[in-house]
């Protein structure tokens, strides 16, 4: 490992560890959004186990996101939320079995969709807060 890799590392830690709720959430999306970007490119490189590898990733992420919500709060929201999760976790099996590009493209879709609603709303909170 190199010195700079090292520094990017401890950077990306401080940054997660200093980060609010909203920012963590986003950063979680950005990270499930990488690794169905790294699975996209390592099917069309017909690279199946890095496929394999960032597949298992993203789905890791999804449902780390299904896992965490809250049910009582998020009331409707939330049961939403838990059954697009779970559709994209289904999906991204379905993408593993048939190595199937435009499953993965879908599913990010659908993840980036979610991350920009949380984006707007992290946004709004800001600026009624500043103001």
């Amino acid at each position: 490992m190199t010195a700079g890799s090292t520094i990017a590392r401890r950077y990306q830690q401080v940054q997660f560890d200093t980060a609010d709720r909203g920012r963590l959430l986003m950063l979680v999306f950005e990270g499930g959004l990488e690794f169905l970007a790294r699975a996209e490119h390592s099917l069309a490189a017909h690279n199946v186990a890095e496929f394999g590898r960032n597949l298992g990733r993203a789905q890791a992420v999804i449902a780390e996101l299904m896992h965490t919500l809250d049910h009582e709060a998020g009331g409707e929201i939330a049961r939403n939320l838990e059954r697009l999760y779970q559709f994209m976790l289904d999906h991204l099996v379905e993408a593993n079995l048939q190595k199937s590009g435009p499953h993965v493209t879908q599913v990010a879709r659908l993840l980036q969709t979610i991350a920009g609603a949380y984006r707007t709303i992290f946004a709004q909170r800001a600026q009624v807060v500043a103001a």
